[in-house]
Order: C-alpha cells, then sequence, then structure tokens
C-alpha cells in the first residue's frame, strides 16, 4: 500500500505535502508567510505546509471543497538563477488543479 504524501487538516486549515524519501531526515525549516518549509542538510526541499490554505484558494478563485475531496497532492519544485518556485497541483477524482504558492 503507497503511503499517502499529503495531509489536510480541517480543525487548523494547514495542507501538509511531503516529497521526503524514507531515507532522508529533515535539517531545518524555514517559515515565509502562510509557509513552513523543511529541508535535508543538502538543501532538498522535502515538505512544505501551507497556513490558512482556505483563504489562499478563495484569493486564487478555486472552490475551497478542493480540499475535502483531495486524492492525491504532487509538490513540484523548480530552481532557477538563484530563484526557487513552488507548486502543488490538488487533484481529485474528476480535477487536476495546479496552485503556485511561493
Amino acid at each position: 500500500m503507497e503511503r499517502k504524501n499529503f495531509d489536510y487538516d480541517e480543525l487548523t486549515d494547514s495542507l501538509f505535502i511531503s516529497r521526503k524519501d524514507s531515507n532522508e531526515k529533515v535539517q531545518g525549516s524555514a517559515e515565509i508567510g502562510n509557509l513552513v518549509i523543511d529541508f535535508t542538510s543538502t538543501g532538498r526541499i522535502v515538505n512544505v505546509e501551507f497556513l490558512n490554505i482556505s483563504k489562499f484558494l478563495e484569493m486564487m478563485k478555486i472552490d475551497t471543497k478542493i480540499l475535502e475531496q483531495l486524492t492525491d497532492v504532487k509538490l513540484i519544485i523548480q530552481k532557477q538563477r538563484g530563484a526557487v518556485s513552488i507548486f502543488a497541483i490538488l487533484k481529485t477524482l474528476k480535477l487536476e488543479q495546479p496552485i503556485p504558492l511561493a
């Protein structure tokens, strides 16, 4: 059985997304606005927690009900010219919704 790589907590309105391999250890974290980013000793981003995700989705004009219907979430990290872009693809049975996180 494959382990789920995300968790939406309705009570705290946070979406936790992981792309950490089982042999990787989190070395540190950084909080940037509503994002908490975990990274390894090599600087690889392995987890992202998005706080107040519903408010963010509302600002993006995305129906927040998607959070209750998630079947999978894919985290995409792109590094280019010293900058990092973080995207998530929220998947339900009927929809794939990309959202920029940072």
